[in-house]
C-alpha cells in the first residue's frame, strides 16, 4: 500500500509508465487495474473499493487484448485512487482493507498533503514523497521504534554485517506472524530512508525501489522467508552502489 504525496496530475503518468514497464502489463484497457480520482473519498467509497479488491481477477476472453495487456492467470490488481480529501470514516474503513488485503492486490492513493491520512492509516502504508513536495519524513515518531533502528543500522554496514544482522535479529524470534511483521516494518522503514536519499523517479533508484515492493509482495506469501528476502535486499543495494 502506497500514498504518494503531491499534484495527480503530474504523479499519474509517472506511475502508470512504471507499473507498466517494471510490471510488464498494460493499464490501458486492462480490467484489473482500477483508475479514479475524487473531490472527496467517503465511507461509500471505500465500501466499494473493499468490494472490487475482494473479487478474484476479472476473466479477459479476449486473445487479442490478453496479449495487449500482458494477461495471464495470475495477474495482480492493482488500484490508483487519487483524491483531494479523504473522510475519517473512510480512512477507517480502509485501514481493515489494508490490514487484511487480498493476495495479489496493491493500492496507490495519491494525495495533495499527507496530514490528509490518521496516523494509524499512516503507519499501514508506504509514504512516497516526491519531488513536487517540501514533505519529510517524521524521524521523531522513528526514534524508538526497533525495526527503524534495525534498518538505519542495515543501511549503514557492510554486505557481510548485514547477513550477520539479518541472522541475529531472525534467530530472536519465534513466532512466524511476529517475525513478518518486523520484517515488513524494517522493509518499510528502508524505503522510508532511501526516499530520502534518492530521487524518486531517477533511473538508478527504481530498480532498488521494485526489488522492495516485490520483497513486500513476496513477503504476505506463507511459505517465503523473510530472512532471505531481506538478504536478497543486502545483495541488491551491494549490487547499485
Amino acid at each position: 500500500m502506497y500514498v504518494i504525496e503531491g499534484v495527480y496530475d503530474l504523479i499519474l503518468p509517472n506511475l502508470i509508465s512504471h507499473i507498466e514497464k517494471y510490471m510488464d502489463i498494460s493499464v490501458i484497457g486492462n480490467p484489473n487495474v482500477f483508475v479514479e480520482q475524487y473531490q472527496s473519498f467517503g465511507i461509500n467509497e471505500s465500501r466499494r473499493l473493499k468490494i472490487l479488491q475482494s473479487r478474484t481477477n476479472w476473466e479477459v476472453k479476449s486473445e487479442k487484448l490478453k496479449t495487449k495487456i500482458g494477461w495471464n492467470e495470475n495477474i495482480r490488481k492493482f488500484f490508483i485512487i487519487g483524491t483531494d480529501s479523504m473522510t475519517h470514516e473512510a480512512q477507517n474503513a480502509l485501514l481493515k482493507i489494508f490490514e487484511e488485503p487480498t493476495e495479489g492486490t496493491h493500492f496507490f492513493i495519491i494525495l495533495p498533503h499527507i496530514d490528509i491520512l490518521l496516523l494509524t492509516l499512516r503507519s499501514r502504508v508506504s509514504i512516497v514523497p516526491t519531488k513536487n513536495t517540501n514533505y519529510e519524513l517524521p524521524t521523531t515518531n522513528f526514534s524508538n521504534d526497533e525495526a527503524y533502528m534495525f534498518a538505519n543500522k542495515f543501511l549503514n554496514a557492510c554486505l557481510e554485517d548485514q547477513f550477520v544482522l539479518i541472522k541475529q535479529k531472525a534467530k530472536k524470534i519465534d513466532d512466524t506472524s511476529i517475525e513478518r511483521e518486523f520484517f515488513r516494518r524494517v522493509l518499510n522503514s528502508i524505503e522510508k530512508i532511501l526516499y530520502g536519499k534518492l530521487e524518486i523517479y531517477s533511473v538508478s533508484a527504481v530498480p532498488i525501489l521494485k526489488e522492495i515492493y516485490q520483497a513486500k509482495m513476496y513477503l504476505t506469501f506463507p511459505g517465503s522467508s523473510p530472512k532471505m528476502l531481506l538478504e536478497h535486499i543486502a545483495i541488491v543495494l551491494i549490487s547499485h552502489n
